[in-house]
């Protein structure tokens, strides 16, 4: 019989352990495990501190160049501190004169368009002329005739009494008869002088009535000359207005121009006044250079953030 010598534990020594680990692993399981429909219990921890990056204290330099019409002009000086949106240059005399000039050529302006160019009358038609009555000179004609025929008459019954004898006709009457003839013969001419002073008359007549329709048609002439210079002259007048119009409208323009640059600067960010220099001069302008340093060490005081933090 052979005897096996065993310096170990003995094995229900071992087993016991076993059975008392098991045990106690249970144990803790069922401490720590939840139970169904229960939330894992955390457990609260001190805050952390969270540091974000440092922030710089050095200000921001910004560089403005302004062209301004005299010093006045510009509202700040060295060392001054500006907020966001204050005035740094205005040029304000220069604008109230612009803004006067513009007001004064929109007036202007207004009253050239308020000017009416009115197309002139039509001529009034030039009165007609009478015209001469027919020529007529049966009076004196036929006085003329009727002498004639008195002194044929005449003329006959002095022939009848030249054939009678001397003693049968008287002297006296022989010379009564030569007076009659006379006196018909001068009849006769006045007579034919009437004749003529009527058609030297007419002849007048028709040289007025000849003058007057000369000057009728002159007259017409005229106003028709006078009427088409003064269509020329309306014409005239509205390209002359057309034209100071569009001058007017122009220098409006202009100004509106002129003023849109004499904006005043402000400021974009609030800051110190750094440094003001004078460039120089050049067409009345002066141009200045402006340093503005923005920001500095407190415009910034949340450096240290404190948040909650959770471990699971």
């Amino acid at each position: 019989m052979t005897n096996n010598h065993y310096d170990g534990p003995p094995v229900a020594a071992v087993a016991g352990w076993a059975v008392v680990l098991g045990l106690m692993g249970t144990l803790w399981l069922a401490r720590t495990e939840p139970t169904q429909g229960q939330a894992p219990t955390i457990s609260p921890t001190q805050p952390q501190l969270v540091t974000t990056p440092p922030v710089s204290t050095q200000p921001r330099v910004l560089n403005f160049t302004l062209t301004l019409s005299e010093p006045d002009d510009l509202k700040v000086r060295q060392g001054d501190y500006v907020a966001a949106g204050d005035t740094l240059a205005d040029r304000t005399r220069e604008r109230s004169g612009l803004q006067a000039q513009l007001q004064q050529t929109q007036l202007s302006l207004q009253r050239i368009q308020a000017q009416q160019v009115l197309e002139p009358p039509e001529p009034m038609p030039v009165p007609p002329v009478r015209s001469l009555p027919p020529v007529f000179y049966g009076t004196q004609e036929a006085s003329i005739r009727g002498i004639e025929d008195n002194i044929d008459l005449q003329k006959r019954k002095i022939d009848l009494l030249g054939t009678m004898r001397p003693s049968e006709v008287p002297p006296a009457m022989r010379e009564h008869e030569d007076r009659i003839l006379e006196s018909l013969y001068r009849d006769l001419e006045l007579a034919k002088a009437e004749l003529k002073q009527a058609q030297e008359k007419r002849a007048h007549q028709e040289y007025e009535y000849s003058l007057s329709m000369a000057r009728r048609a002159e007259e017409a002439n005229q106003q028709r000359l006078m009427h088409s210079q003064q269509r020329q002259q309306a014409d005239q007048q509205r390209r002359e207005k057309a034209f100071q119009e569009a001058q007017l409208q122009a220098q409006v323009e202009e100004i509106n121009a002129k003023l849109s640059d004499l904006s005043t600067v402000r400021s974009p960010y609030g800051g110190t006044i750094r440094r003001v220099k004078w460039l120089g001069q050049s067409d009345n302008r002066l141009s200045v250079e402006i340093t503005l340093a923005v920001g500095g060490g407190d415009s910034r005081m949340d450096a240290l953030t404190i948040q909650p933090s959770v471990s699971p």
